[in-house]
């Protein structure tokens, strides 16, 4: 998966670099085409003798008027273009390219550069998770009923003690949500505990720190650890987990069915 998604945005940025290079060819084909018919349909010593003629045709009909005073943005305009015509069309004849084509292209390489983050290659993840998605899969902070606790019976003792029927849903309902966490599977552990601890995956060791705190009232102190694998295959993806161990069995001895 991680390759798909590094080649995809290499290949989007050679198609557009592909599809803009074969325009390009058109557009300098077109130009040069143009400038082509422009050189063979027009000497120019025809077209000063035409002016010429016209110029003398209007002397003699008196048609030649004062030239109106331009308005104030005509006038700026004719200064920005003397101004700014001189070099352009000196750039104009000695670029193999139009100019206009490189502008063009300038803003759609921004245009299309800026909202896909150059296509993906710019300000990638680099193997991090976002902020929102880890928030997302801890459930939140603080406390919040977001953040999903899985409460597992761990009273079992082998050759001493039966598991204490009911003390997880018990626990779940009495400890786990009235501190504002949400609870999810309750089911035995796979192996009893003496003594209740809480197990939390790598992202949620603050939230099993904040969960100690919050079921201490109910259960006393309980001790964090990093999540076991074979407490992580039963508790269907949820960040933290309470083991109630033996030292809590009596916690809903007399509430137990």
């Amino acid at each position: 998966m991680d390759l798909i998604e590094d080649i995809g945005p290499i290949l989007g940025v050679v198609a557009f670099l592909g599809f803009a290079i074969l325009a390009l060819l058109i557009v300098l084909q077109a130009r040069e085409v143009r400038r082509l018919r422009e050189w063979a349909g027009r000497a120019p010593e025809r077209a000063v003798e035409a002016d010429d003629a016209a110029l003398a045709a209007s002397e003699e009909k008196g048609e030649l008027k004062k030239p109106e005073k331009p308005s104030r943005p005509g006038a700026l305009r004719s200064r920005v273009g003397a101004a700014v015509g001189p070099r352009w069309d000196a750039l104009d004849r000695r670029s193999p390219i139009d100019p206009r084509i490189l502008v063009v292209a300038l803003v759609a390489l921004i245009v299309a550069g800026v909202p896909t983050s150059g296509f993906g290659l710019i300000g990638g993840s680099d193997g991090e998770t976002p902020v929102a998605e880890t928030q997302n899969n801890r459930g939140g902070n603080n406390g919040s009923e977001e953040l999903e606790v899985a409460v597992l019976n761990a009273t079992e003792q082998v050759g001493v003690a039966e598991p204490v029927p009911g003390i997880a849903g018990l626990i779940a309902d009495e400890v786990v949500k009235p501190n504002n966490f949400k609870a999810g599977v309750r089911t035995d552990a796979p192996a009893g505990e003496e003594d209740s601890l809480i197990l939390f995956e790598p992202e949620a060791e603050a939230d099993a720190e904040e969960l100690a705190a919050a079921v201490e009232s109910g259960l006393g102190e309980t001790p964090i650890e990093p999540m076991s694998e074979a407490v992580r295959d039963q508790i269907e993806g949820a960040p933290l987990a309470l083991l109630v161990g033996f030292d809590d069995a009596s916690f809903g001895a007399d509430a137990a069915p």
